[in-house]
């Protein structure tokens, strides 16, 4: 049954895979491509279906293939030695994931793991090089693509060393509302744990400022749910820092 929906879904979208596909995105990488180089990326793409909690890339592994994530929300994350691990950041639906590795030795930099059920498609990253070496466009816009995520990491790990406690939580919260969900109120999906271990602190300091943040009137909070009120004090906090 899973994989006559699997094949069902992939036929459904061979006729706007990709581009049109991520119209609603911030990674519209494919609207360059000519009719010809988009049915050579999408020839032989995989359709594949996640649960929540399962492993859709993993770190370490050869980058064989490029993900384009159809829907759902997914934690990249960096894992150390032992059981360390710090999640970079969240990627919601109409996003594309490169593995952080494609160029580099051709070996995933981080683990990607899904929050909610996932629907993606695997394209083969051997057509995206030889797009690449094509397409002088397509390889611009790749390349603005890596350092787009790039500097999102970046950012969030400066917060993380240089801001006190409650600038990074603003920080998450803005992030999650403006960035990830672009709703308010909005279900995080993460438990406390997952979104203390994005601000860099023990789920027991998180849970403080949460209730900090709740007792100003700035965000109220129900379970999973959080709704902010003030926006502009988060913005000032997280300007603080």
């Amino acid at each position: 049954m899973e994989s006559r929906r699997i094949e069902e879904a992939c036929e459904k979208c061979k006729d706007r895979c990709c581009s049109r596909c991520f119209d609603g995105g911030e990674d519209n990488l494919f609207d360059c491509l000519t009719t010809e180089e988009l049915e050579l990326l999408v020839k032989e793409k995989r359709h594949v279906h996640f649960k929540a909690g399962e492993t859709i890339l993993k770190q370490n592994t050869t980058a064989s293939h490029v993900v384009c994530i159809k829907h759902g929300l997914a934690k990249i994350i960096a894992e150390g030695d032992g059981d360390k691990k710090l999640i970079l950041r969240l990627v919601a639906e109409h996003s594309i994931l490169t593995g952080g590795g494609i160029f580099i030795e051709e070996v995933r930099q981080f683990t990607v793991q899904a929050v909610t059920e996932i629907d993606c498609c695997f394209i083969d990253s051997d057509k995206i090089f030889e797009l690449v070496t094509k397409n002088s466009k397509f390889a611009f816009e790749l390349l603005k693509l890596n350092n787009r995520q790039n500097v999102q990491i970046l950012n969030n790990l400066v917060g993380i060393t240089q801001k006190y406690m409650p600038g990074r939580v603003a920080d998450l919260l803005l992030y999650l509302k403006n960035e990830i969900f672009q709703i308010n109120p909005f279900d995080t999906h993460l438990s406390r744990q997952e979104l203390a271990d994005m601000c860099g602190m023990t789920m027991e300091s998180f849970i403080r400022i949460l209730k900090e943040f709740k007792t100003s009137e700035i965000i109220t909070v129900d379970g999973p749910q959080i709704h902010i009120i003030d926006e502009e004090a988060l913005a000032r906090i997280s300007k603080k820092g």
